[in-house]
């Protein structure tokens, strides 16, 4: 048996499933187990399932799950040391599985891996990466590191969710919970997973994500960022104070941005959003790390780096 599965996470999109499923049979590396997780509320991935890929392991999720109890679901049933939960309107470079083994194997101890990734609009690949990186790999050591990567006011960059491969024996023991984060419990998620042990990316864009009009990404819900930042909170000895000023910061931010675009809705709590603003862009500036970051990007720029 293969040591990795791959769960292609279907809902309701058999045009983008088929290309994503086709990305995954042209893999080089065929050392893997391909699960098709068809969650769809109709009968077109299934159709197209028995007459395009008929060898291809198929599930039928009847009725439809919602959203994480779908994820959940396919953890419960990795039988294998490491599983992906790939989506369907992503696609895989033939490279994926070889490149992300190899990762493997250079990093036995970390508890879960990924790697970069482009963005394409239908088929045009945008410019630009998820995440920079100096070197072949991004050691992510412990939750306040990955948290950094999320909310800090001068992140580089985050491995993109759907790359991830997890190892089983750590992951199945933790579940993707709604209530930790709303539509950001990937980012808890990833968040708990992190406290088990060291995270690896492969700075290789293996993977292209795609941005389309039915992206959950696309949307910002205030309602789970402050869900988001209630978890940051519980876990302050972890993340630290620096990581959950970065991302009420964000809040407060977009809070202004909308009082400012809703003619005084929040007036009541303009004052009290500028002052804590203008605190934290002081304490900032008084941050050596500021400063490094700047001339980081300007060293990108000017073509330094």
């Amino acid at each position: 048996m293969p040591k990795l599965t791959i769960f292609i996470q279907c809902y309701n999109r058999p045009v983008y499933a088929k290309l994503a499923i086709e990305s995954v049979l042209r893999q080089t590396n065929r050392a893997f187990r391909l699960i098709i997780s068809d969650n769809s509320t109709n009968d077109e991935l299934f159709r197209l399932v028995q007459t395009q890929f008929p060898g291809v392991e198929y599930r039928r999720r009847q009725p439809s799950l919602p959203a994480l109890d779908h994820f959940n679901q396919s953890i419960s049933e990795a039988d294998t040391e490491f599983f992906c939960l790939f989506h369907d309107d992503d696609l895989m470079e033939p490279e994926y599985v070889d490149a992300m083994l190899n990762t493997i194997e250079l990093h036995p101890l970390a508890v879960a891996y990924a790697c970069n990734a482009v963005t394409i609009d239908e088929d045009v690949v945008r410019k630009g990466s998820f995440f920079e990186s100096g070197g072949k790999h991004v050691i992510v050591e412990n939750p306040r590191a990955l948290a950094g990567r999320y909310v800090s006011r001068y992140p580089n960059g985050f491995a993109p969710f759907p790359a991830y491969i997890y190892r089983s024996s750590v992951v199945k023991e933790i579940p993707l919970d709604q209530q930790s984060g709303g539509k950001y419990s990937d980012v808890t998620w990833l968040l708990e997973i992190s406290k088990r042990g060291p995270i690896v990316w492969n700075s290789r864009k293996l993977i292209r994500y795609r941005m389309h009009a039915a992206n959950d990404s696309n949307l910002e819900s205030l309602r789970d960022r402050l869900k988001l930042l209630g978890f940051l909170k519980r876990n302050k000895l972890v993340v630290g104070r620096g990581v959950i000023n970065d991302c009420r910061f964000g809040i407060y931010k977009n809070l202004r941005n909308r009082s400012l675009m809703s003619h005084g809705a929040y007036s009541r709590h303009r004052n009290f959003i500028d002052r804590y603003l203008l605190r934290y862009r002081f304490k900032r500036f008084a941050k050596p790390e500021t400063y490094a970051y700047l001339l980081y990007k300007f060293g990108k720029i000017f073509g330094y780096q």
